[in-house]
């Protein structure tokens, strides 16, 4: 026994152990219920193609089409920002000029998948091979100016 125990007598040590334990339990769940509403993805991505090549040295098209769903709680707002190869004759447009779009989806409810079909195009001095293209899914806070989270996907297009 301490000189403290004498002052305050133990069940009031005893007491406030429990209080102490108690207040500890309690951040503790407030901790792990915040985990499980904000996951740290809040999409699932998927890319591809349709159809699945381009032709080269020739002025076509393929759509990429990018599957997101909302894995968390809330309702969220999206977009979503495609990025070609800067030096490559690809494209956003017949011209192969834009090099990048974004593709505003708006607000997904939980659980909800969207898909989004974006226009990629090739001329008619586009060589074969591979390129790469950047996906990136934003989720946005209150407009489209303030981002929350992202996911970043990359993906090839064939060109044969």
């Amino acid at each position: 026994m301490g000189f403290l125990d004498s002052l305050l007598g133990e069940e009031e040590r005893v007491v406030q152990k429990g209080e102490k334990l108690a207040r500890r339990k309690e951040e503790e769940s407030e901790s792990s219920q915040a985990a499980k509403r904000v996951p740290q993805v809040p999409f699932m991505v998927s890319t591809s193609f349709l159809p699945l090549r381009l032709s080269a040295q020739k002025s076509n098209s393929v759509n990429l089409v990018v599957r997101l769903k909302n894995i968390t709680n809330d309702p969220q707002l999206v977009s979503v920002d495609v990025m070609l190869p800067r030096k490559e004759l690809l494209g956003f447009d017949p011209a192969c000029i834009n090099k990048m779009t974004e593709k505003r989806i708006g607000e997904v409810a939980p659980g909800e998948t969207k898909e989004v079909s974006v226009p990629v195009w090739a001329n008619n001095q586009t060589a074969a091979g591979d390129y790469g293209l950047d996906v990136s899914v934003y989720a946005h806070y209150q407009d489209y100016n303030k981002v929350f989270s992202s996911v970043n996907r990359k993906t090839s297009l064939r060109v044969v």
